[in-house]
């Protein structure tokens, strides 16, 4: 059974991942970003950006792959920006990910 949106539970389970991405999250994306065709790049486990994530994708990444990448991220909870390089004609793209919150 689903979380009821907003509920004390659901608020937990928010506040329980924390804002650090953990070793075990990173193993798992480093996994499928391999699988997509891509790499992990950099880390930064430390100082004020705590558990960062970045990857590369040479164009076009594996579609099926990639997908269940940005689907990881999504059910996770780690924000991710996704930037193609080379537009109008890409050759690649970089995946940042972490939990920090802009502006805090």
């Amino acid at each position: 059974m689903a979380t009821t949106r907003g509920s004390d539970a659901a608020i937990s389970k928010i506040m329980k991942v924390g804002q650090r991405i953990s070793v075990a999250e990173v193993s798992k994306l480093a996994t499928l970003a391999t699988a997509a065709g891509g790499s992990l790049i950099a880390v930064d486990p430390d100082g004020d950006w705590c558990g960062n994530g970045q990857m590369r994708f040479k164009w076009p990444p594996k579609r099926g792959e990639f997908e269940k990448l940005l689907d990881e991220l999504v059910a996770t909870r780690i924000n991710f920006e996704v930037l193609v390089n080379g537009i109008p004609v890409p050759d690649e793209i970089l995946v940042n990910a972490t939990r920090r919150v802009r502006g805090s």
